[in-house]
């Protein structure tokens, strides 16, 4: 299983389409960790195809969408959330310490910007970056394992 992970895509459409593009045919699932929504239901308009879950930023004032959630991706459990409500950037204690509780295999973030990707006693965690920096992430799901991708356009 493909998941691709996109945040912080803050007004960057061509960048956002052109991953969405790049990835549509081979990608399984599409996360959005928040910052712009607008952004995402733009893509949402021309591709409702997509298979996606997401969240709301930061600056995603009156959004729809839960600031956190918790889902099954083939087989394993993925904690995401903006970041923000966990004060991402000034460390990673407390969504590292929230997706332990929850006993999750992947925690995932945005927020800082910042492509991160580490292991830690079990968990794998990452940060895609951000869209309006031409960067993204993948991570890809088999029986051998889990592969966390850093990727940039």
């Amino acid at each position: 299983m493909r998941i691709v992970v996109l945040s912080d895509s803050h007004m960057s459409l061509g960048n956002l389409f052109e991953i969405v593009e790049m990835h549509m045919d081979t990608a399984d699932l599409f996360l959005f960790l928040g910052d712009i929504d607008d952004d995402f239901d733009q893509v949402l308009s021309v591709y409702p195809q997509l298979k996606y879950y997401r969240v709301a930023g930061n600056n995603d004032w009156h959004s729809p969408h839960p600031a956190e959630q918790t889902i099954m991706a083939n087989g394993k459990k993925i904690f995401f959330a903006h970041g923000h409500t966990y004060g991402v950037k000034h460390g990673y204690n407390k969504i590292i310490e929230k997706a332990k509780s929850i006993k999750a295999d992947i925690c995932l973030f945005g927020h800082t910007h910042t492509q991160y990707s580490d292991y830690n006693d079990g968990l794998y965690i990452m940060n895609p970056g951000a869209v309006c920096s031409y960067k993204y992430a993948m991570i890809d799901i088999v029986s051998s394992g889990i592969a966390l991708i850093s990727a940039e356009i």
